[in-house]
């Protein structure tokens, strides 16, 4: 099986699954700038449900949750590509 494409324009995602990749980046661990922009609510809307959408947030909480916890208390070994650095 190949890898997906890194890309989230890329065409091998339809425009639904696009809408949950834009979500998911804004609610990543390491982006402490995520935001729900009136525009990505808008896209969400066009594919989801609020019910939907409301879901997919808190899935995407518990998980980026989870991957927090697991840094913290060093869980996992960090790869050298992980974005989550050790304090020095």
């Amino acid at each position: 099986m190949d890898a997906l494409p890194d890309d989230i324009e890329n065409e091998a995602f339809s425009p639904r699954d696009r809408a949950a990749l834009k979500l998911a980046e804004e609610m990543n661990v390491t982006n402490t700038h995520g935001y729900m922009s009136d525009e990505l609510h808008t896209e969400l809307s066009a594919h989801f449900t609020d019910a939907e959408v409301f879901e997919l947030g808190m899935t995407m909480a518990v998980l980026c949750g989870m991957a927090k916890f697991l840094f913290c208390f060093d869980l996992v070994t960090r790869e050298a590509s992980c974005p989550v650095h050790r304090p020095a």
